[in-house]
């Protein structure tokens, strides 16, 4: 296997990351394309850089290019032993480095890391030795950067396997005290999480010493491995540890040397230490929390969002046996400075106005977990954070949301001053909607109009100021409908008193029935059915103007001035939710006299026959067991549904549901494809066709056409033990990749045991010439009338179902059609810029005679034989060719392929070499 250049790589890099599944399919086989690519690493001949994209592959796709842990360690040992040879040279260092997390990465993903894996033993090794170089003694500073990679590898093995460095802690914090180049955060950091894990694992054990943890340097923990699980940060607070007041002098003395030295670490590390250790303090007891007391002062007084999140973190844990009122309030007033400081971008705003939400009090009144105002947030303190038009959406919305619930849990002057801003800022958000604003206008106001009927949906006055007001936008816009509709469904959903939702529905359904009906009727018709199908859901709102306004469609569709499918569709959403709504008597018969008018004077047939249906429910089913019937998901009541049309019977749910099959009972059987009869043509009809006629002939072979169809011929057959007739059976087909375009359903109108099996031919048509693979899934009923669905064993798609014979003309003598053949192979020479490509495949003579095969595989292809050379072309939907030149020498048969697709040349040679053997 040839070494590829960079430009090489650099396109299949690029082609990998496009479609990685389908590439490697189109590759042969994922191991091909890993040997490959590992082989490649290794050479000179490629840059450092481009080995760099390489080993990225391994980085994102560790699954996919080692799909199991054998594969995985075999790649990670590879890696290692590339690793070992490269020189320790500062232009080196970055593909070291990328060698370290690639191992690790590999490892990791592919569950291959543990105690019995060689190439885990020496990963351990490699990077606990390159980690002990401490202060550049060895490698000097060109080499620090590999020592960093060293210490955050060795982090990740402690985060996914937490205690794997529970009896190292010795080790790794004389490492970090005597580090003293700024890869000392790496190793502080590495100490800190090993720390963690390891008092977090003594505690849950109950049964050890603290000393002894603290001191221990033995090995590694390797039963770690199999327990990655037994650390989480959740149970925090059912872990207890009591340890020694010897043992806590010694621990407080290790906490408070690493607490020294945080200010010289990068603020996300101080946050990640800082969280690393409080949480160590939290499960032993006998540790005060005042030891971070010195590091608030630090925190306060910094803007950094990572610190001020660790400030935070460390008051939700300790509350107030850290902070007290005056640290609280600060804080408060700090988060509130923040959120509307001008000179920050908006997303750390909107963290700041989240961490209001979530305020950690020192006395919390609820969970944590729900959003809430912390007591000390008054109306006067957070009368700067209220919105203006001039912020961006998310921003106004987050300060509309935290204002809205400070009005509402404070009372007095200041509360109804702002809860009256708050509304006049709602209206004013929907002047740009009324004057034809686009998505994100119409977008921001209805949820601004969602979030104040939310908090003050019980406020009558201020309501019907916003009901006007969405009624006067959708008179000038009726394309709002289903902004109208979504703010009906989420109000419901939340407001514990429905009366402002129905209040609406209702000045809708006034505004809408009263509207002209004028043609066009697409335009304005269909958002004015779905409005009041949604209105037709409440149960406080009476319809009969609704029934009156569906009566002059039904009149004016009977006048043939309107018909279309989807308005009659529309109407009768309108009518089922009526139905399932329980309508009284009286509405009851207003409403089957426009279902019986549908289902007689509507143009549109389908229309007609589902009025029709909606009536004879409506007629024969009362009114609980009709809303039970068109329940959308619903389940019936243990009480049957008999009537006339229906039998008695508890089932019928059952008959409406699709279930899954218990077990499979069909199975396509491929049907062996019928060999074309060539007609021989008799000697006296053969005719030589000159030079012009073959270079005509060639140039239509290879132009582009139509893609051609492929065929495929299969037999449904029954596989249960006592075969039963099943009716209006769907065989539906989903394509693994998109090499084919979507195929057809099928339908069987029956299946029975004492009919032959039905043949079904299924027409394929190829994208890209490769085999592939349809999952197959069948719906059918039944004799019980029940509907199943099952899945059938999938269709391989072989690269040989492909073929298709060349459209030869048949009245050409032998000499023209190698003449033919012969300009076709040359139409095929690769000149390095097209997809062209020659290949060799060769086998010995002592397996079956070379012109055995030919006649069992290759007949219908054959264009010429002479001299025991075989002439052989094959087409290749949808429009490529293979030209295969087959001849016997020296005791082997020798295949010279020529093809304009270099791709399919690893899928013919598996093909070939399935024929000899």
């Amino acid at each position: 296997m040839s070494v590829r250049s960079g430009e090489s790589w650099a396109q299949l890099i690029t082609t990998f990351r496009a479609g990685p599944t389908a590439f490697l399919l189109a590759h042969g086989s994922d191991d091909t394309f890993l040997a490959e690519l590992l082989q490649d690493l290794s050479s000179e001949r490629i840059s450092e850089q481009t080995k760099v994209s390489m080993l990225t592959l391994l980085l994102e796709f560790p699954t996919l290019l080692c799909p199991d842990p054998e594969v995985g360690e075999q790649v990670a040992g590879s890696l290692l032993a590339n690793f070992a040879p490269l020189p320790r040279s500062p232009k080196l260092s970055w593909l070291r480095c990328h060698l370290l997390v690639v191992v690790g990465t590999v490892l990791i993903s592919t569950e291959a890391f543990g105690e019995g894996s060689q190439a885990s033993r020496d990963y351990l090794s490699l990077l606990l030795h390159l980690a002990s170089d401490l202060n550049d003694q060895r490698q000097g500073p060109g080499d620090r950067g590999v020592r960093v990679a060293a210490c955050e590898s060795l982090r990740e093995l402690e985060c996914c396997y937490p205690g794997l460095f529970s009896r190292r802690l010795d080790s790794l914090h004389s490492m970090q005290q005597q580090e003293l180049t700024p890869v000392h955060q790496g190793y502080t950091l590495l100490y800190s999480l090993a720390l963690r894990n390891a008092v977090l694992l003594l505690a849950r054990r109950g049964e050890g010493a603290l000393s002894e943890l603290l001191a221990g340097n033995e090995g590694l923990a390797w039963e770690a491995v199999g327990n990655a699980g037994a650390v989480s940060p959740a149970c925090l607070d059912h872990l207890l540890l009591l340890p020694t007041p010897s043992e806590t002098k010694e621990l407080k003395s290790v906490l408070s040397q690493l607490l020294d030295g945080s200010y010289l670490l990068t603020p996300p590390a101080q946050s990640q230490l800082l969280w690393h250790l409080a949480q160590v303090v939290c499960v032993i007891r006998t540790q005060s929390p005042a030891i971070f007391k010195a590091q608030l002062v630090r925190l306060f007084g910094t803007a950094h969002v990572a610190l001020l999140h660790a400030s935070l973190q460390l008051k939700g844990l300790f509350t107030d046996s850290l902070f007290t009122a005056e640290d609280e309030a600060f804080l408060l007033r700090r988060l509130v400075g923040m959120a509307q400081h001008p000179s920050l971008p908006s997303p750390l705003k909107l963290f700041y106005l989240d961490c209001l939400l979530h305020f950690p009090e020192n006395r919390p009144l609820g969970s944590g977990s729900e959003e809430g105002l912390p007591v000390l947030l008054t109306p006067r303190l957070a009368s700067c954070l209220f919105p203006s038009l001039f912020n961006d959406p998310g921003t106004m919305l987050a300060r509309l949301n935290l204002l809205s619930l400070v009005c509402l849990e404070n009372q007095g002057p200041e509360a109804e001053r702002g809860v009256g801003y708050i509304f006049e800022h709602v209206l004013a958000l929907a002047d740009p909607v009324a004057g034809k604003g686009g998505r994100e206008a119409t977008g921001l106001f209805f949820r601004a109009a969602y979030l104040f009927a939310r908090y003050f949906g019980s406020r009558p006055q201020l309501m019907g100021e916003l009901t006007g007001t969405l009624v006067r936008l959708y008179r000038q816009r009726c394309s709002l409908a289903p902004n109208l509709i979504n703010l009906l469904n989420e109000t419901q959903l939340v407001l514990d008193d429905p009366a402002w939702p129905t209040s609406l529905s209702k000045a809708l359904q006034e505004l809408t029935v009263g509207m002209p009906l004028l043609p066009p009727w697409e335009q304005e018709l269909g958002w004015h059915l779905k409005l009041l199908a949604r209105v037709a859901k409440e149960s406080g709102v009476p319809q009969g103007s609704t029934l009156g306004f569906l009566q002059r469609l039904v009149r004016l569709a009977g006048a043939g001035q309107l018909g279309d499918w989807y308005i009659g569709q529309a109407l009768l959403s309108i009518c089922r939710n009526l139905l399932q709504h329980q309508p009284p008597p009286a509405m009851g018969c207003q409403l089957a006299e426009l279902l019986q008018d549908v289902s007689l004077n509507y143009p549109d047939v389908d229309v007609q026959d589902r009025a029709r249906f909606y009536y004879t429910l409506l007629s024969c089913l009362s009114g609980d067991k009709l809303g039970a019937v068109l329940a959308p998901g619903g389940r019936l009541k243990a009480r049957t549904l008999s009537s006339s049309i229906m039998a008695d019977s508890e089932n019928f749910a059952a008959t409406l549901t699709v279930h899954p099959a218990p077990q499979p009972l069909l199975l396509l059987q491929r049907e062996a494809p019928a060999k074309p009869t060539l007609v021989p043509v008799p000697a006296s009809q053969l005719c030589p066709a000159d030079a012009q006629e073959v270079k005509d002939c060639c140039r239509r072979l290879l132009e582009l056409h139509s893609p051609a169809r492929l065929s495929l011929t299969y037999r449904l057959l029954h596989t249960g033990s006592s075969p039963e007739r099943l009716f209006c059976l769907l065989l539906r087909f989903e394509r693994s990749n998109n090499f084919y375009e979507p195929v057809p359903d099928v339908c069987v109108p029956c299946l029975s045991a004492t009919h032959p099996s039905p043949i079904l031919t299924l027409h394929l048509q190829p994208c890209c010439p490769y085999p592939t693979e349809l999952a197959v899934s069948a719906l059918y009923t039944t004799q019980t009338g029940l509907t199943y669905c099952s899945q059938l064993e999938p269709l391989q798609v072989a690269f040989p179902d492909i073929f298709l014979p060349l459209a030869l003309p048949m009245n050409w003598d032998c000499e023209s059609r190698h003449h033919l053949f012969d300009t076709l192979w040359s139409s095929l020479c690769p000149d390095g810029s097209g997809d062209c490509a020659e290949s060799l495949f060769c086998w010995p003579t002592t397996q079956q005679p070379l012109g055995v095969l030919v006649q069992a595989h290759f007949a219908s292809y054959l264009v010429a034989e002479e001299l025991g050379t075989y002439k052989i072309a094959i087409a290749l939907p949808p429009h490529y060719h293979v030209l295969l030149q087959a001849q016997g020498t020296q005791g082997a048969v020798r295949v010279t392929i020529r093809t304009d697709n270099w791709k399919v040349l690893p899928h013919l040679s598996a093909y070939l070499r399935k024929v000899v053997e």
